[in-house]
C-alpha cells in the first residue's frame, strides 16, 4: 500500500507539473515579457509605387493583445467602408497635391469577385519585427513586412507584396503613421459652388465619430459615424434638406491638413447638385482644420 501510494503522490507531481507546463506555455504568439512595442490604435499605411505608379492608403485601427496577435475587422458595401479597415485609392502625384480620391466599394477590386472582407491579421515578434495581412475581398492577399519603432517618425517602415493582380512595381514601400485625424473644426466651400461655405465640428471618441456643422446654403446638419485611421465612414443627415442626407466618407490628408469630403458613389454614374465626380465618389468639399 505504502508503494501504491507513492507511485499516486508521483503521477499526481507530474500531472500537476504537466499543467503547469501547459499553463505557462503560449501557443499563439509570443510571451508577454518579450514583447516591447505595441501596434494597438489608429494607424495609416501609405503604400508607394503601387500599380499604375500611385499612391494608395490602407487604413486601420489595430488590436494587439499580449502576445502580439494583432487584429483589425473591416468590410465594404455599396455605400463604401464600414468596420475597422478601409482602403483609400490616391490619383495623384503626391498626398500633398491630392486632386482625386477612389473610395473602395463592394466590387471595387481586382479579385473578379469581392467578399467585402478588408480585415487584417498579423503578428508583432520580440524583435519589433510586423506581419500584416489584410484580405482583399477574394483570392487576393496583401501582405504587409517591416519593422516597428514606437518612438520614432514614421514608427513603421516596411514593404508589400500581394498575390492578387493589382500589386505594382516592385519595390512597394510602405509607411505607417499614427493617425491625425482627431476632434477639432474645419470649414470650406462646397466643391459645386464656391459661395456655399460649409463647416462642422468633429469628435472622435473610441473610434467613434460624431459631428454637426452648417451649409449657408442646405441648412444644418449632422455627422455619425465611424473613425478609422485618417478616415471615416458616417451618416450625413440635413434637419431642412433630408433628400441631400446620405452615407459620406471623410480622408484628412496630414501635409494638406484637410479633410476631402465625399459621398461615395459606388457603381453609379452621376452625382446630384452638380459636384464634381471623382473615381468613384462624388466631391462635397474640401474643409480646411481650422
Amino acid at each position: 500500500m505504502k508503494f501504491f501510494g507513492f507511485r499516486l503522490s508521483v503521477c499526481w507531481l507530474v500531472l500537476a507539473v504537466s499543467l503547469g507546463l501547459v499553463a505557462c506555455k503560449n501557443y499563439s504568439g509570443y510571451s508577454y515579457s518579450s514583447l516591447t512595442g505595441y501596434m494597438t490604435g489608429s494607424w495609416e499605411f501609405t503604400v508607394t509605387n503601387a500599380k499604375g505608379g500611385v499612391p494608395f492608403v490602407i487604413e486601420a485601427n489595430l488590436n494587439q493583445d499580449h502576445h502580439g496577435n494583432i487584429s483589425a475587422t473591416g468590410s465594404v458595401t455599396a455605400n463604401g467602408p464600414v468596420g475597422n479597415v478601409s482602403d483609400v485609392f490616391i490619383n495623384g502625384s503626391t498626398l500633398s497635391v491630392v486632386y482625386n480620391i477612389a473610395v473602395d466599394y463592394l466590387g471595387y477590386t481586382c479579385t473578379g469577385t469581392d467578399s467585402g472582407d478588408r480585415s487584417i491579421t498579423g503578428l508583432l515578434n520580440p524583435s519589433n519585427q510586423v506581419t500584416l495581412n489584410q484580405n482583399d475581398g477574394g483570392t487576393a492577399v496583401v501582405t504587409i513586412t517591416g519593422t516597428l519603432d514606437n518612438s520614432a517618425n514614421p514608427p513603421f517602415t516596411g514593404a508589400l507584396t500581394s498575390s492578387g493582380t493589382c500589386g505594382g512595381n516592385p519595390p512597394l514601400t510602405v509607411i505607417g503613421q499614427y493617425s491625425n485625424l482627431g476632434t477639432s473644426n474645419y470649414a470650406g466651400t462646397s466643391a459645386a459652388d464656391n459661395t456655399d461655405n460649409i463647416a462642422m465640428a468633429i469628435t472622435i471618441t473610441s473610434d467613434s465619430l460624431t459631428g454637426d456643422g452648417s451649409d449657408s446654403k442646405l441648412g444644418n446638419f449632422t455627422l455619425t459615424g465611424n473613425a478609422v485611421g485618417n478616415a471615416f465612414s458616417a451618416t450625413l443627415t440635413y434637419s431642412s434638406s433630408p433628400a441631400n442626407s446620405g452615407p459620406v466618407f471623410g480622408y484628412f490628408d496630414m501635409k494638406l491638413g484637410s479633410i476631402f469630403l465625399v459621398s461615395p458613389l459606388g457603381a453609379n454614374t452621376s452625382c446630384p447638385n452638380g459636384e464634381p465626380r471623382y473615381n468613384t465618389s462624388c466631391l462635397i468639399a474640401i474643409l480646411a482644420r481650422q
